[in-house]
C-alpha cells in the first residue's frame, strides 16, 4: 500500500465518522445552550442574587492623609454600642454556661486577684529577660 492511499483511506474513515457523529453533537449542544441551566450551588445562586442588588453608596470621610487608615475608620463608623453585656456599669456579669454572677459577692481572694495593680509583677518579668528600658 502506498502513502497516497493509506492517507485517502484515514480520510475516508474520518469523514464517515464525522457526518455519522457530528450532528448528533451538534443538537446535544444546543439543547444545552437552549435550556436555562439550573445552578445548585448555593454559593453562586448568591453571587448571582449579589450582583442584582444595588449597592448603597456610603459617604466617605477623610480622617487621615493614610488611605488604608482612612478605609478602616470609615468602615467603623457607628462608635461603641450602647447595648450589650459590657456597656454601662453593671454588677452582674454571666458566666460559661450563661448564669448571672454577682461581682460583689465574689470571694475576697477572687476578686483581689482580678483587681490587682499587676504593673510591678510586669516590671519585674521585663527585669527577668531583659527589657528593661
Amino acid at each position: 500500500m502506498k502513502k497516497n492511499e493509506l492517507i485517502k483511506l484515514i480520510r475516508g474513515a474520518v469523514r464517515a465518522e464525522l457526518n455519522e457523529s457530528l450532528p448528533k453533537m451538534l443538537s446535544e449542544l444546543i439543547k444545552i445552550e437552549t435550556t436555562p441551566s439550573v445552578i445548585n450551588d448555593s454559593v453562586e445562586t448568591t453571587k448571582q442574587i449579589l450582583k442584582n442588588v444595588p449597592s448603597k453608596k456610603v459617604p466617605t470621610k477623610r480622617y487621615s492623609n493614610n488611605e488604608a487608615l482612612n478605609k478602616v475608620l470609615n468602615e467603623t463608623v457607628g462608635g461603641i454600642p450602647t447595648e450589650g453585656s459590657r456597656v454601662g456599669n453593671q454588677q452582674t456579669m454571666t458566666d460559661l454556661n450563661g448564669n448571672d454572677v454577682d461581682i460583689n459577692a465574689l470571694p475576697d481572694h477572687v476578686s483581689s486577684a482580678l483587681t490587682r495593680n499587676y504593673s510591678d509583677v510586669v516590671k519585674l518579668v521585663d527585669q527577668k529577660r531583659g527589657n528593661i528600658k
